[in-house]
């Protein structure tokens, strides 16, 4: 009898645990940034496969991260009491931000500079319309009679004087002057009043594109055992792109470019090479410092950010293209 009392006073304390362990659990596919974010260093070398070969180096190279995933008990609470900023829906963000396109566009920047002809193509996409009538988020394929399939395409579409003829190959765009022609992947053809804008939406975003049979990935120990491409789909960011470009550069290249440092860096990356401005940077730098990198690579445009930061003996390096931070490297400087 004793026995089975004793078992019934523990029921509870064992359910008490459970569902403790339940709410500290992450939901994996929220991911919560606040004013003061978290940063976080993770390894790349060796973590990064590219068309299934391990991209790894000679030396430590690391990419950064800020926020992390929300846990099942603010979600819960969150439902109560509505947040001020409440989490990221990841799978509901931007395509340009997923690693699955993001991750094969850096790698294919990091092998053109090192002299290996890939292609690269375009995707631009959109959303908060500022005119009504218009797809709350779309793909934008042509502009102005202009098919977007690179940069350079986007370049000469978005200028701001209105095309008056098709180059071979392109269609007439449709609407005078004063109009705004551009077709969508799934929502058909638009003309619009011309604005101040170079498309009418609030959030236009654009990412150079690898080609399909290119493959890139940061793999991790815990998609052996999820389903890779599903897990991989509830992460997001871009701001790894200058770390997996100069990794998989120094791999291609094979020399020792960390001449025996721990390189770490921040930064998104363009077809052409250009780092482009990323958030968190200053919990960035910290989460550097804290895991001993001797190198942190950052875009130049942010430099402002850094000032007066305790590196405390880390070489702090703004950079406009992956081309300096390669030269920084193998510089007299370095």
């Amino acid at each position: 009898m004793g026995g089975r009392r004793t078992a019934r006073r523990r029921w509870p304390l064992r359910a008490a645990l459970v569902v403790l362990l339940l709410l500290l659990l992450p939901v994996p596919w929220l991911h919560v940034v606040s004013e003061d974010p978290p940063g976080t260093a993770w390894r790349l070398s060796g973590r990064l496969q590219v068309d299934g070969q391990v991209v790894d180096p000679p030396g430590r190279w690391t990419w950064l991260a800020v926020g992390r995933p929300a846990l099942v008990g603010e979600v819960l609470r969150d439902a109560v009491i509505p947040p001020d900023r409440p989490p990221v829906d990841l799978r509901a963000e931007s395509m340009t931000l997923r690693p699955a396109l993001a991750e094969p566009a850096a790698a294919a920047v990091g092998l053109r500079h090192a002299g290996v002809d890939i292609p690269l193509g375009l995707l631009v996409e959109v959303y908060e319309p500022l005119i009504e009538g218009l797809p709350e988020r779309a793909v934008i394929t042509q502009l102005e009679g202009i098919a977007l399939t690179d940069r350079e395409a986007w370049e000469r579409a978005s200028a701001r004087e209105p095309i008056p003829e098709a180059v071979e190959g392109e269609q007439v765009a449709v609407g005078g002057p004063e109009q705004l022609s551009f077709q969508t992947a799934t929502s058909g053809a638009f003309v619009v009043e011309r604005g101040e804008h170079t498309l009418p939406y609030r959030v236009v975003r654009t990412l150079d594109t690898a080609p399909q049979t290119l493959d890139a990935r940061i793999a991790f120990a815990v998609t052996e055992v999820l389903p890779a491409d599903w897990f991989r789909e509830l992460s997001l960011g871009s701001s790894h792109g200058l770390m997996v470009a100069l990794t998989t550069y120094a791999h291609v290249a094979e020399g020792d470019l960390a001449a025996g440092r721990h390189i770490a860096g921040t930064g998104g990356i363009r077809g052409d090479g250009t780092v482009v401005a990323i958030g968190g940077l200053k919990a960035k730098a910290e989460a550097a410092r804290r895991a001993g990198a001797d190198v942190l690579f950052f875009p130049a445009s942010q430099e402002l950010i850094l000032e007066g930061f305790d590196a405390r003996g880390m070489a702090l390096v703004p950079v406009t293209t992956l081309a300096e931070a390669i030269e920084w490297l193998t510089g007299p400087t370095a």
